[in-house]
């Protein structure tokens, strides 16, 4: 019988120094990338390979929101204020279930302020220096 998983995206958690974000748009809650591969084949003349491991650990996360979330206020405090965050991301579910919870991260830029006939979607990028899933 096939494996059937369910995927639930209230079990998805985002805070900021402790302050749980809400207001997402559609497209999801939070997309966590690495900047960078972990390591970096080389390839000689002959067909030798060697690999050099990147020690460059640092992230990206992109958080969707709708641009009528409450929560757009608090971050555009934060980036205004220039200091580094603790950025926390706690998924439940059991399919692929990870938590993060970094330190010293930055909001890259204020985050837009669109007036709009209608609602839509603001994407707030925060740097992290050391992505770790756990």
């Amino acid at each position: 019988m096939p494996e059937v998983m369910t995927y639930d995206c209230k079990k998805v958690t985002v805070a900021a120094n402790g302050r749980v974000l809400t207001g997402f748009a559609e497209d999801g809650v939070v997309v966590l990338t690495h900047n960078n591969d972990i390591v970096t084949p080389s390839v000689g003349a002959k067909g030798d390979v060697a690999y050099s491991e990147n020690a460059d650990n640092s992230g990206n996360a992109a958080l969707p929101f709708m641009s009528t979330s409450a929560s757009l206020t608090y971050l555009r405090d934060l980036c205004a204020k220039r200091k580094p965050i603790r950025l926390s991301i706690s998924d439940a579910n059991e399919s692929d279930a990870i938590k993060v919870n970094e330190e010293k991260c930055r909001i890259l830029k204020m985050p837009d302020a669109p007036r709009n006939k209608e609602q839509t979607t603001v994407t707030v990028n925060v740097f992290i220096p050391d992505l770790n899933y756990r």
